[in-house]
């Protein structure tokens, strides 16, 4: 990569963070659409979708895609055909990369990936995202042109590191929204609470507690898959986003403190 287009990066990088650090929290959705049109630019790509906690991609507002003035918006519904259960795993892959090309799109074996390709998608990437030692979710970048080349290890690299900066700050933002509730949703938050079973509960305080899944499922006499969907049925019961509003929520209901 030439001198001229790692500045220009740099001064990106450099133009995202100001941006992100002057916004306030209420204010990152719509700060965050502006940002990542200004990175599929960047990178020339038509489309990104980020996935956190893949395995509830499908439910409204737990993912957020952000399309180029010329390509369609996501729908979702639409790639919900076939055997879609095999994309969401390619989405929980240890893999640090997939890249799909135009003829592997075409030929694939998963209904997802072929819809993409009737849909205009020429080139398409998954990329494994991490946060704080622990996997985020995925991000999903799509083309709808053969025109251009694929993005090189440097440009991946350089992609990943810009996600990092939004998940950050999605992060400290979603934490401080959550933090900020007025006395109004403290009382939504009780109703939320008797959402949960009893055995929800005891596994949401030793998550609060700082136990991982593996020790929950070892305290609990519970197999590690267990935990890992007693999770993402709270995650989808609660409508939060991760792990981490989930734990902000234990915290604030007093599930956090460790029995004596």
């Amino acid at each position: 990569m030439s001198i001229e287009n790692k500045v220009s990066f740099d001064h990106l990088v450099v133009s995202q963070v100001n941006a992100l650090s002057s916004c306030s929290a209420c204010e990152f959705d719509s700060t965050f659409n502006k940002l990542a049109k200004q990175g599929l630019e960047w990178f020339n790509l038509d489309r990104l979708t980020l996935f956190p906690n893949s395995m509830i991609m499908l439910n409204d507002g737990k993912s957020v895609s952000v399309s180029r003035k010329h390509i369609p918006e996501l729908d979702k519904a639409r790639f919900v055909v076939g055997n879609y259960v095999d994309y969401l795993r390619l989405l929980r892959l240890k893999s640090q990369y997939q890249l799909f090309n135009s003829n592997d799109l075409k030929q694939s074996n998963i209904s997802t990936l072929r819809e993409l390709y009737m849909e205009g998608g020429r080139w398409h990437g998954i990329m494994r995202l991490e946060l704080f030692g622990q996997v985020w979710g995925a991000l999903a970048f799509s083309r709808f042109n053969d025109d251009s080349t694929d993005l090189t290890e440097t440009d991946l690299n350089q992609l990943k590191a810009l996600c990092d900066i939004w998940l950050v700050y999605w992060q400290h933002s979603t934490v401080t929204r959550s933090l900020n509730k007025g006395s109004e949703s403290k009382l939504d938050e009780s109703e939320k609470l008797l959402k949960l079973s009893k055995k929800q509960c005891t596994v949401l305080a030793l998550l609060a507690q700082g136990y991982t899944a593996k020790q929950c499922a070892e305290k609990l006499f519970l197999s590690p898959r267990t935990i890992e969907s007693h999770k993402y049925r709270m995650l989808d019961t609660l409508d939060f986003d991760n792990n981490t509003e989930l734990v902000q929520f234990a915290l604030r209901n007093g599930l956090g403190i460790e029995a004596s």
